[in-house]
């Protein structure tokens, strides 16, 4: 019995780990801006259901990545406005915010890139 609920509820669970892994791997490839490096320590991903809001039947996934610039802000605006990610079924939203005044040592940008799709069965967004 344990084997027949596992068969069935687990493979969306797995599927979109897979999409959510996916992402991640788009978003890290995704060149980054010139005089730019990321602090790659700082990643982050969540995945679940409402992390933007709403309360409908979806799947939510947000990658999170810290990058230091010598560039300005309209620059890496600009930049990021331009990209283009993939997501599980449209192209991601990207969202960026700022620390640090970009003294010598650069500046800090946050990248945030969501997704969200329907849940496709995943106990995890229903």
């Amino acid at each position: 019995m344990l084997v027949l609920v596992l068969a069935f509820v687990m493979p969306p669970v797995w599927r979109d780990n897979d999409r959510l892994d996916a992402l991640l791997e788009r978003v890290v490839t995704y060149p980054l801006p010139p005089e730019t490096s990321e602090l790659s320590d700082q990643r982050e991903t969540d995945f679940g259901r409402t992390l933007f809001g709403g309360n409908g039947d979806y799947c939510d996934y947000r990658i999170r990545i810290v990058l230091q610039t010598k560039r300005t802000q309209e620059e890496i605006r600009k930049y990021y406005r331009k990209a283009t990610i993939k997501g599980a079924e449209e192209n991601a939203t990207i969202s960026l915010s700022f620390e640090g005044s970009g003294d010598a040592a650069g500046r800090r940008v946050i990248v945030e890139v969501h997704d969200r799709h329907g849940s496709d069965w995943d106990w995890r967004c229903t």
